[in-house]
């Protein structure tokens, strides 16, 4: 009987376990449904329409795009907080040149696309479904300080209060759009305001890598459509004939100036005065089955800040393979052109990301002053200087000229007024004139 007994047991034992195991698998069959339903239901709640106009696609597409971010916002904040602080969100997040930092542009549903105009004349209405990326725009919210009307407001304050909160936000007195970075804990909002305007007006070149054997026709082909990329979403560009027409023309000076200490592609960025330059690095293979070709390319796009070279990132990206019956060649186009339009947007975006932290201090610049015979009046110069910008460095001081490295939250033309300014306090210096300003540097003479 006991021998019984325990064989119950051990059996009750097993079917208990059965039964566990049983439950437990159902639990996860369950839950897995549960969770994709969650998961879709969150993509629902961060979907929206959006319509646009412009006088391109693209701009079109841009408007729509930054509309559907635009109710987004009024769900965060509210419709009337939203018109409220109009003005504000139209400075730090609705005239972005880059939208699809805040939205997942694959998920774009394409509702409507079509031109009022004539092909001459055109007029383009787009209109869209997509999910926003909620987080990337409440980031903004909270870096500038918007929010709900209670938010805003404070609980409980006087309508003059809240007249007051927007007096200040028309005056501009709001943190400009910056990442939350802990590099700019200590920012003020004037810096970040400069920073945001720096960023969003910056200058980029975009050129081949000229040690590439890839066919000439197609590398330019790739540097057009990165420009085209940046053309039509309003960036600054730098015309790739005056790439050509400045490394045709002017390499004896490049020589002469840098001994090549620098490589050519900076230099001539520092020439246009672009403040990122990109360099296009291609590999492509074809083949061909009868009148069938087909192409592949891998693309490498580096980034780097003009004025010390610094690399800022590099984007990678590899196309499928592509089909044409012109040519082996127009294949290998075909994907080369597709592909390097993919990238762009996430080129963008990255060399907007690092170009924060790289510009924490503010504009590098360098500064060289000629005839620095008195080293006690350059010791006072920089004095004098130091506590009116970010930082001040001495690179090398002789007679013949002293180099400094100065990093200032202001254009270079407002480097060049405080640099008057402050040769004026010191004895000796009031007639020092300006001799050269190349790209972000400044030559001047100390008129001694």
């Amino acid at each position: 009987m006991q021998v019984w007994a325990g064989r119950i047991s051990r059996a009750g034992r097993l079917v208990t376990i059965a039964a566990l195991t049983a439950a437990l698998v159902l639990a996860g069959c369950a839950s897995a449904p549960e969770t994709r339903a969650d998961d879709e239901a969150q993509v629902a709640r961060e979907t929206y329409f959006g319509s646009g106009r412009g006088e391109t696609l693209g701009v079109a597409m841009n408007a729509a795009k930054m509309d559907a971010v635009r109710n987004a916002v009024i769900d965060l904040i509210g419709e009337e907080a939203e018109q409220r602080q109009e003005g504000v969100l139209q400075d730090v997040l609705y005239s972005t040149r880059n939208p699809n930092r805040y939205v997942y542009n694959e998920t774009m549903e394409r509702l409507r696309s079509e031109n009022l105009g004539t092909i001459d004349d055109m007029e383009m209405v787009f209109e869209l479904r997509i999910r926003v990326d909620i987080a990337a725009v409440q980031a903004v919210l909270d870096a500038n300080r918007i929010g709900p009307l209670a938010e805003v407001d404070g609980a409980g304050e006087a309508a003059d209060g809240r007249e007051d909160s927007r007096r200040r936000a028309d005056d501009g007195e709001v943190v400009a759009r910056l990442d939350r970075d802990d590099a700019w804990s200590e920012a003020s909002p004037e810096q970040r305001r400069f920073i945001s305007r720096y960023i969003d007006t910056m200058t980029y070149m975009v050129y081949f890598n000229e040690d590439s054997e890839v066919d000439d026709f197609i590398q330019r082909n790739a540097v057009a459509q990165a420009n085209r990329y940046l053309a039509t979403n309003d960036f600054i560009a730098v015309d790739a004939s005056q790439i050509e027409r400045l490394r045709r023309d002017q390499e004896y000076i490049y020589e002469a100036e840098t001994g090549r200490g620098i490589g050519m592609l900076q230099w001539i960025a520092q020439r246009l005065n672009a403040d990122v330059y990109i360099e296009i690095d291609l590999e492509t293979s074809s083949e061909s089955e009868g009148e069938n070709h087909y192409g592949n390319a891998g693309v490498t796009m580096r980034i780097f800040e003009t004025s010390t070279g610094q690399l800022l990132g590099a984007v990678t990206r590899q196309s499928p393979r592509t089909f044409s019956r012109s040519g082996a060649r127009e294949a290998v186009l075909n994907a080369v052109q597709s592909t390097v339009y993919q990238a762009m947007p996430v080129v963008v975006e990255q060399a907007e990301r690092q170009m924060q932290g790289y510009l924490a201090r503010g504009v590098r610049y360098e500064l060289v002053i000629q005839n620095t015979l008195d080293a006690r009046m350059m010791s006072e110069f920089r004095r004098q200087l130091r506590p009116r910008v970010s930082d001040l460095m001495t690179v090398s001081q002789t007679a013949d000229e002293t180099r400094y490295t100065v990093f200032y939250f202001g254009r270079i033309d407002d480097l060049e007024d405080l640099l008057y300014e402050t040769s004026e306090l010191i004895p000796g210096l009031q007639h020092m004139y300006h001799v050269l300003t190349r790209g972000k540097s400044l030559t001047f003479d100390t008129g001694l």
